[in-house]
């Protein structure tokens, strides 16, 4: 009977390491190293409705800064396949836009976590259809709350162009992501995180996209747990209606303090 009542005791134990490291990959203050790819396909795309391909690496790395304050790093670096939108408009692949955040967040584990600091977008595009072509410059935030088996929140950025190719748009856009995700155990979890951008430099009709959707994903244990995502969303609001929807999937590592070198 006592060995019975460990091995439950090892397994509730166990189930309840993965929540709490989907719990840690949902928050992204969180005090770890992300190390993420993203592999997003719109489908119905462009005039061609055809399929537009990006793979994005967003690792992130916090770093203790004083006693009471940490600093997020987190680097988007996407590689891009994208058709043609519009007749005449050839397809284009290669390397877009690098955007760099920096977050100042409260040292320490809390039910509600917040963050603040810079945004820079650097004009990487190697196509010009991949890129803004411009130097960019803003702030970002985040905030995130948990309760329960829910986490909860929202990150939000607001870059502005201040050099760059003359011929080209200026950049005004604002980047807003909210997170919703109930845990149900053993590293399982559901939810919803859509990321919504309006650019303000466009007329009123094609200034916003909104998608709508979620999707599921599990943490696979081991010496780095991975969490494997799957999400699909279609479109509330897309300009011209450039896609008909989007699939996600993401494969993350998630590094704890120390945990190269603990073994």
């Amino acid at each position: 009977m006592t060995s019975i009542m460990a091995a439950c005791c090892a397994l509730t134990c166990a189930a309840d390491e993965l929540t709490h490291w989907a719990k840690q990959a949902q928050n992204p203050l969180a005090d770890l190293i992300r190390i993420p790819a993203e592999t997003r396909l719109d489908f119905g795309y462009g005039h061609k409705g055809a399929v537009n391909w990006t793979t994005a690496l967003t690792p992130s790395m916090v770093s203790r800064i004083s006693t009471d304050w940490n600093l997020v790093n987190r680097l988007n670096i996407p590689f891009k396949y994208q058709p043609g939108r519009t007749p005449g408009e050839k397809d284009s692949f290669g390397l877009g836009d690098i955007l760099y955040e920096s977050l100042y967040t409260p040292f320490g584990s809390r039910k509600i976590s917040l963050g603040a600091g810079p945004a820079f977008q650097i004009p990487s595009g190697t196509d010009p259809q991949l890129g803004t072509r411009k130097w960019s410059a803003g702030l970002a935030a985040a905030v995130n709350a948990e309760t329960g088996p829910l986490v909860f929140g929202l990150r939000a950025n607001q870059l502005w162009s201040f050099a760059g190719d003359n011929h080209r748009p200026d950049v005004n856009q604002t980047r807003v992501e909210y997170w919703f995700y109930a845990n149900l155990g053993n590293g399982w979890w559901i939810g919803t995180s859509p990321v919504n951008t309006i650019n303000w430099e466009a007329s009123s009709d094609k200034r916003w996209t909104v998608p709508i959707g979620g999707g599921f994903g599990k943490i696979i244990d081991g010496r780095l747990p991975l969490n494997l995502k799957l999400e699909a969303y279609s479109f509330a609001e897309i300009p011209d209606d450039l896609s008909d929807g989007s699939l996600f999937f993401t494969i993350e590592y998630l590094i704890p303090e120390n945990a190269l070198f603990k073994r």
